[in-house]
């Protein structure tokens, strides 16, 4: 007697290991750049309310003062005591038009310790480190942002002060100057670039103390007022020395009043001050890289 046996057909696929398997990235993740940090800096930057109102009052103040400094130059505008002239009857016609830009590089100081060091008392700061890992990035990042914005906020500001300025000198028939004349774009434009290189500076500060109210003290008191004190009350032998502070620098090639009777050449000083503003995103890079948030 023969059996036969039939062995039935398999139809099942041969069953796999998780760890044979293979297939695409999870869908939705992105690669974080820097041009992904600068987005994200952006975007936090444009939607606080404080930032308009903030680049508003440079504008205001620039134009505003500037004009008044021409009226009160002129006599249209009489200063509380003597009948004519006021304080800036004697200044030149560029350093009178851009008068309010000694107030406004109060304003982009704050400003830009504000951008720097908000995130620190709010604890934010935890979150963006989270999105941006790469520490670096997240410095450079709001330079970018905040400079761009403070920059083209104080170019359409020193234009339209010098402009109107200018337009209420001719019309009480002052001697005027030109954008084209010699010098004076380099001074206009250099005002500007004082401006926004303070505001860096403070936004450095800012992310390096890790305090509002301390990197404000350090830009304002540090940067602008210790220098002038120590100008009139330091000897001679230090002008060598003091030329070489931020607007010391500065006035090498805009109407700002520096520390000491002694000046660098224009191309010196906006290296100079270039320097310390590279010196204050170091600093902060330094302090944000090494630091827990």
């Amino acid at each position: 007697m023969t059996t036969t046996t039939t062995t039935a057909p398999t139809t099942g696929a041969t069953p796999t290991t998780g760890r044979h398997r293979s297939g695409p990235a999870q869908a939705g993740t992105r690669r974080q750049t820097l041009g992904r940090a600068i987005s994200a800096e952006w975007i936090k930057l444009r939607t606080l309310r404080s930032t308009w109102i903030g680049m508003a009052s440079v504008l205001a103040v620039l134009i505003g003062f500037g004009a008044l400094a021409a009226a009160m130059s002129t006599g249209s505008v009489e200063a509380p005591e003597d009948g004519g002239g006021g304080p800036f009857g004697g200044a030149d016609p560029v350093s009178t038009v851009l008068t309010g830009a000694n107030f406004a590089v109060l304003v982009v100081a704050v400003l830009g310790s504000l951008a720097g060091a908000r995130e620190y008392s709010s604890r934010m700061i935890a979150a963006s480190i989270a999105a941006v890992p790469r520490r670096w990035q997240i410095v450079l990042a709001k330079a970018v942002v905040f400079g761009a914005i403070t920059a083209l906020t104080a170019v359409i500001g020193v234009l339209g002060a010098f402009w109107l300025g200018m337009g209420i000198l001719e019309g009480s028939d002052a001697a005027t100057v030109a954008l084209t004349d010699d010098g004076v774009l380099r001074q206009v434009l250099g005002m500007a670039g004082y401006i926004t290189a303070i505001g860096l500076i403070g936004l450095g500060l800012g992310i390096l103390l890790r305090s509002v109210a301390g990197s404000i003290g350090a830009v304002v008191a540090g940067i602008m007022i210790l220098p002038a004190i120590a100008g009139g009350l330091l000897p001679d032998s230090w002008d060598a020395v003091l030329q070489y502070l931020p607007t010391s620098a500065a006035a090498a090639f805009t109407v700002v009043q520096g520390a000491g009777a002694e000046v660098l050449a224009a191309g010196t000083g906006a290296l100079v001050l270039t320097a310390w503003v590279l010196a204050a995103l170091a600093g902060a890079t330094a302090t944000i890289t090494r630091r827990d948030a």
